[in-house]
Parts: structure tokens; sequence; C-alpha cells
């Protein structure tokens, strides 16, 4: 029973990636969105899933949508940071996406799709790397498709909690 439990709880990062992947795979029907979004997309899922809020090293992630309007859009000293610009968009996807139930409660989640839109085209735009300015203007395009797939991706661990694959 021991080996099961050290099993269940040491998940690294290549673990909870290939998860999200898959898992990611298995959610999305159609071919016309491209692997190198749902790679990203998986990676910001993996990321979170491993990310304190206390985190000292790296930025938290924070606690729901009120705390990326109050932290990503009314800081305007970020207004030309590629790096910040995209972790606001991600905090984005993770809450009004994989947390769309949750947080259609309280917040108007169609609204945080076009905020998340707009960062990663911010993000895009003001990136020195041209591989991530072409994803990130993708994104900006398709972000609202991600958001449902991440919310059906959600509902599906929900229902299945019992059901998900270990290894």
């Amino acid at each position: 029973m021991d080996k099961l439990f050290e099993e269940l709880i040491a998940v690294d990062s290549t673990a909870a990636l290939r998860f999200f992947v898959e898992s990611l795979r298995e959610t999305v029907k159609t071919k016309s969105l491209r692997e190198d979004e749902g790679l990203y997309v998986a990676s910001v899922l993996a990321h979170y899933s491993q990310t304190s809020r206390s985190d000292t090293i790296a930025v938290p992630s924070m606690a729901n949508l009120s705390e990326v309007f109050d932290n990503c859009l009314l800081q305007t000293h970020y207004a030309n940071d590629s790096e910040m610009l995209e972790i606001g968009g991600s905090q984005v996807l993770l809450f009004a996406g994989f947390f769309r139930d949750q947080m259609s409660r309280k917040h108007n989640v169609r609204w945080y799709d076009q905020v998340g839109q707009s960062l990663y085209e911010k993000a895009g735009r003001h990136s020195r790397n041209l591989k991530k300015r072409e994803l990130f203007d993708r994104l900006s395009q398709t972000f609202p498709v991600w958001t449902v797939v991440c919310s059906n991706l959600s509902r599906a661990f929900r229902e299945n909690r019992l059901l998900l694959k270990i290894n």
C-alpha cells in the first residue's frame, strides 16, 4: 500500500504534462486545433497543477479571476511585458477554462474569454521570440475554444474521478 501511495504522490512535471496532453487529446474532438496549441495548454494546466499559491521563486497561481483582474489588468506597468501578459493569459485560461463552472458563479467568464484573448494578443505583440509570437497570436484567436475544451476536461475529470488512469 505504501508503494501505491508513493506513486500517487510522486508526480513530476513530465508525468503531469503527459497526463494533461493525453487527457486533452481525448477531450478535443476536432482536428482544426493545432498540436502546438494543445501542448501549450497542457503545459499551462500541468504547471498550475504543481504550483503552490505561496511560491516565492516564480509568480504564484492566483486564487480566482478577481485576483487576475487586480494583478494583471489594473497593473499598467505590465502593459508591455510579454512574460507578465502571458502569465495573465495563462491564469485566465486556468480559471475561465478549467475552473469555468466554479468561476461562472461570480464572474462573467465570457468577458474573461475576451480578456484572455487580449492578453495573449498583447503578449504576442511584445514577444521577442518569433515562435512564441506566432503561438500567442493563434491562441488569441482560439482562446474561447480552449476555455471550453478545458472546461469539458474539468467536467470529465469530476464525472470520472474514480476512473482516472494512474499510469
